[in-house]
């Protein structure tokens, strides 16, 4: 398997998994200094012809140009969450390369204990799906903060974790949840950031997209909620919990793990002939899609 990471800074994830699927990995990155393969994605199309994979990791606002650069030539796209701006263009992108595997990446779907989470679903009458973090602003008045490059903050950046995850949860029936709140917030201004765990601080910079985002929805007897929060100052929870009457059961998260980037690239390399499967991931990105615009 040939791939193509455009982006090297995640990118140097999935240039760790890839290379432990036995991927020949070539890689993209227009700063000199972080020694990519090629400094631009028309000079490695230029030199690579096709390929068999290609992740895109750059940041939100160019994903869309980007994956219109290089579908011809890839056999399967993976565009990192949270895809691109719209359930519109995601639409329109599939639409103007039907020969092309697209999908927005999913790979908390690929944890290795998804199964038992779903036995815990379907017993439970509340589940709580958290992912809340001590101070984690990603690079603050960087582009990840400015909704104009972004799309918007922890509602496209964590969200979109989340909502795989309920999806993995009612695989056959997400379609039927009953979306029945949602909201966001701002909670911090740029100068309120004076430290944090996930990148340098641009104090000259813009911090104008949500930092505190939530969704909840129902189905059947159960209430659902998704918490998604980039800063709190007192604890961290990323994790899964699933009520019951009288009892509790907790799938902590933490990050993700890169064996599930694996399972997700192997999974759909194997199925890259299986239409239905492809058919699924697609109706799955559009919902995250529809579901992280209403917030």
């Amino acid at each position: 398997m040939n791939s193509l990471i455009i982006g090297m800074g995640i990118g140097q994830l999935y240039k760790n998994v890839l290379s432990n699927l036995g991927a020949r990995v070539y890689t993209v990155d227009k700063d000199p200094t972080k020694q990519a393969d090629f400094l631009s994605v028309y000079d490695a199309i230029k030199f690579l012809s096709k390929v068999d994979t290609v992740h895109i990791c750059t940041p939100n606002w160019t994903h869309e140009a980007i994956a219109m650069q290089v579908a011809y030539y890839s056999k399967i796209v993976f565009v990192e969450k949270p895809g691109v701006q719209s359930e519109e263009r995601l639409s329109r992108l599939h639409k103007s390369f039907p020969e092309t595997r697209i999908m927005m990446v999913k790979n908390n779907m690929w944890r290795d204990n998804i199964v038992d989470m779903q036995q815990s679903a379907i017993k439970a009458k509340a589940i709580y799906l958290n992912w809340i973090n001590f101070d984690r602003v990603p690079s603050p008045g960087s582009w990840f903060t400015t909704k104009d490059l972004a799309f918007g903050g922890v509602s496209r950046d964590l969200m979109p974790h989340l909502l795989s995850l309920l999806v993995s949860l009612f695989p056959d029936t997400y379609k039927s949840l009953d979306l029945i709140s949602n909201g966001k917030c701002r909670q911090w201004k740029l100068t309120d950031l004076n430290d944090t765990q996930y990148g340098t601080i641009n104090l000259e910079g813009i911090h104008n997209v949500d930092d505190l985002a939530w969704l909840e929805f129902s189905i059947s007897d159960k209430f659902i909620k998704l918490m998604a929060n980039w800063r709190t100052l007192d604890h961290e929870k990323r994790n899964i919990i699933f009520e019951t009457d009288d009892d509790e059961v907790k799938y902590e998260l933490g990050l993700c793990p890169e064996y599930a980037y694996e399972n997700m690239i192997r999974d759909c390399y194997e199925n890259l002939n299986n239409q239905q499967f492809w058919d699924n991931q697609y109706e799955i990105d559009s919902w995250i899609h529809k579901m992280i615009e209403e917030i």
